[in-house]
Parts: structure tokens; sequence; C-alpha cells
């Protein structure tokens, strides 16, 4: 295993990558997926691209990161993809159930924000992401406009577009590239920055969810640090995300 050296990154490195992240989120989410819309694309794949580009732009950049900085030949190494002993993915579980109670309970406050014409979800965002929009109790029924009961070929589409775009584009992007490089300016609460940083990434997003998300975001960043592995932190994400929309696309799907 070759040595791989990289530059410390700071609090002006780290507003102007976390600012820049959140810009094209922006823009491809609030400008893209309406223009797709209006121009006659299904909503649900409107959906899927708009996402999909600032995602892929992401792991495209965490890849050219790594040519500049001299070490794609050991990406690996580098972006921290090693194997997880049974102890700490047992302890990924742990501390993703403590952080996930955690945010159930402050959930509420995502109802309260959004009340504000400023923070309002836009009309055209899917229902689960959309603290104005209760589901029906009996579960998810409908997605982006597609009716879920029987509709299996959504599952894989939305279980591909989860794990290889959404999770790991940001995944390798902000825990394997920018954490390392914020650990040598912050040390061992390096953890701390980077949950509210990516936190606030969210927030031009989805302003709605700045208080609730906040313990999911930390305990992300504090598997991610403590185990010096973006596979924890993959894994507490993963399970947040699917929890929250995969599960129910599937229960819809098999009613």
């Amino acid at each position: 295993m070759g040595k791989v050296d990289f530059k410390p990154l700071g609090l002006a490195g780290s507003i102007l990558f976390f600012g820049l992240s959140a810009l094209l989120f922006r823009i491809c989410i609030y400008n893209l997926m309406p223009e797709l819309i209006n121009s006659g694309v299904h909503p649900f794949w409107s959906f899927i691209i708009s996402y999909s580009i600032p995602l892929t732009i992401l792991m495209v950049a965490t890849f050219l990161a790594l040519s500049r900085e001299g070490n794609l030949r050991h990406w690996k190494h580098r972006l921290r993809l090693k194997r997880l002993s049974g102890k700490e993915i047992f302890w990924c579980f742990v501390l993703f159930l403590i952080g996930f109670l955690i945010t159930g309970i402050l959930i509420p406050t995502s109802t309260y924000i959004a009340s504000f014409p400023l923070f309002s979800p836009p009309d055209f965002f899917p229902d689960i992401l959309n603290p104005k929009k209760a589901l029906p109790v009996d579960g998810l029924r409908n997605f982006m406009g597609i009716p879920l009961k029987g509709t299996y070929w959504i599952i894989p589409v939305y279980f591909i577009f989860l794990t290889f775009f959404n999770i790991l584009g940001e995944e390798l992007w902000f825990r394997g590239y920018i954490l390392p490089r914020q650990e040598l300016t912050w040390g061992k609460v390096t953890w701390v920055y980077h949950g509210i940083f990516w936190c606030l990434f969210h927030t031009p997003i989805y302003p709605w969810t700045i208080i609730y998300l906040l313990p999911t975001t930390l305990t992300v960043s504090f598997v991610s640090q403590k185990f010096q592995n973006t596979w924890a932190g993959f894994i507490v994400h993963y399970l947040g995300n699917g929890i929250l929309a995969l599960l129910p696309i599937i229960q819809g799907v098999l009613k």
C-alpha cells in the first residue's frame, strides 16, 4: 500500500466545497426538475435525473480531486474504503439507532419551519420529502405520479439510484475525500465540524430539515472518523435513507 498525501482543508475551504455542492444540488432540484416536468418528462424520471446529475458530478469530482493530489493510484486507501469488522458494523447499527431516535423526536420541527412561505417545500417535491403532506396511515400509495401497488420495476430502479448515486455519491465526496482533509485541521473533533457543514449543505435544498437532520449528520460523520472508514458512514447513511424512502416504496409496491 502506497503512502497518500493530501493538504488540510480549513474553514474557508470547507465553506467553498460544501457551498458549491449545495449550489449544484439547488440548481438541479429547484430549476432543472420543474423544467423537465414542464417539458413533459414524467415527474418520477424528472426526480431521478435531477438528483442523479449532481450526485454523478460529485463522484467524478472525487476522482478528479484524487488525480490532482496524485492519489488516484491508491484511491481505495485514500477514500478509506476498507473492510469493516463485525464489531464496527455492530456499532454502526447501534449509533444509527441512537441518531435515528433523536431525529424522530425532532422531526415535528420540520412542519413548523415549513409553515413559513420562505422555507415551504415546492409543489413538485415528492410527498415523502414534504413535511406538509402526511403519508396515509396505511402507507405510501403513490410516488412522483406512479401508483405503487404492483409496480415492481420501481424497486430495482430506486434501489440503484439510492445505492450507487445518492448514498455512494455523497459518501465518496464528503466522507471519503473531504473529511480526511478536514481532520488535518480540526483533529479529533472534526466530526462535529463536518456534521454541521453537512447539515448546512442540506439547508438550501431542504431548509425545513435544519434541526432534525443534525443528529444524523453528526452520527454519520462520527462513525466515519471513529473507524477511519467511509463504509461506516455509508451504512448509517443508507439505513436512514432506506427506512425513510426505499422501505415505504417497497411496502407500497407489495400491498
